[in-house]
């Protein structure tokens, strides 16, 4: 008796493999927009942070962006906290210009002062928005502007 891989075992075993990677190639390319993703998230937690801040402690809470340092400043009343967008990525931010940067407040009622969105975009081109609702303020993340 002979001992070996027959034709038609190869062949189901390329199949299979050819399967496997047609299923694979299409999370693969949504793996490298994963710095977008988490930086919309963190900056929608950070403005969900000073709006919920604003309301139990009953003060003004500031974001305030630098867009072309690509940071942006959390001004709480018991902390500043810093953040600094992952590498690749830029934003611009429609908001409300406070001194000479847009910014974003809540007041003690969790009212934001207008409204706008940031947009971020990675280097590739593909673009989140982070975007807040006047009155409620209400935030949320979308692939298409407001």
């Amino acid at each position: 008796m002979k001992k070996g891989v027959t034709l038609v075992e190869l062949m189901v075993v390329v199949l299979i493999l050819g399967l496997l990677t047609g299923l694979a190639l299409p999370a693969m390319r949504t793996l490298g927009r994963w710095p977008l993703k988490t930086a919309a998230q963190e900056l929608a937690a950070a403005m969900r942070e000073a709006r919920e801040t604003a309301i139990t402690h009953g003060q003004t809470c500031t974001l305030v962006f630098y867009d072309m340092g690509g940071r942006y400043r959390l001004d709480l009343p018991e902390e500043t906290l810093w953040t600094n967008l992952p590498e690749g990525l830029s934003m611009i931010a429609n908001l409300p210009v406070v001194g000479s940067r847009p910014t974003l407040y809540f007041r003690y009622t969790g009212a934001p002062n207008l409204g706008g969105y940031v947009r971020l975009r990675d280097q590739e081109g593909h673009l989140l928005y982070v975007i807040v609702t006047p009155v409620t303020g209400r935030v949320r993340i979308d692939s298409v502007p407001p």
